[in-house]
């Protein structure tokens, strides 16, 4: 189930990226739809839900390049995805730093943060920020 909720999430998110955001938005959207890609294939090659070294990775790579979005974007969706993915980067040195952690607290952790990073690019999309009168 979460699986399809997330892919439903990134679906909308994609497609109000598409038909109502602006650059950013695309942006923003191809970046999570390669980084879903790319864990997935990890998933599959290592045959692991949590593949090891791989999550970290991926994360940190995405929150680069949610950063490298903020730095002049003028829309605030990618300040608030950077923390949700600081979130996701801390979950995945707590798997390393308590190795008994139950990895069904790990990976539900980890989709929650997923759900609201995809989900403020989603906010964004949908509901750009209205522009000021002078």
């Amino acid at each position: 189930m979460p699986f399809a909720a997330f892919a439903l999430l990134l679906t909308f998110a994609a497609v109000g990226a598409v038909v109502r955001g602006g650059a950013v938005e695309r942006r923003g959207a191809a970046l999570f739809i390669a980084a879903w890609v790319v864990t997935l294939i990890a998933q599959w090659i290592s045959g692991d839900p949590a593949p090891g070294l791989w999550l970290p990775v991926i994360d940190a790579t995405v929150l680069w390049a949610l950063a490298a979005l903020a730095w002049r974007s003028p829309r605030p969706w990618p300040v608030y995805a950077c923390g949700f993915q600081m979130l996701a980067l801390a979950g995945d040195v707590a798997r390393w730093v308590e190795a008994d952690l139950d990895i069904r607290l790990h990976l539900s952790f980890l989709a929650a943060v997923s759900f609201g990073a995809v989900g403020v690019l989603a906010a964004g999309a949908w509901f750009p920020p209205r522009r000021r009168r002078t």
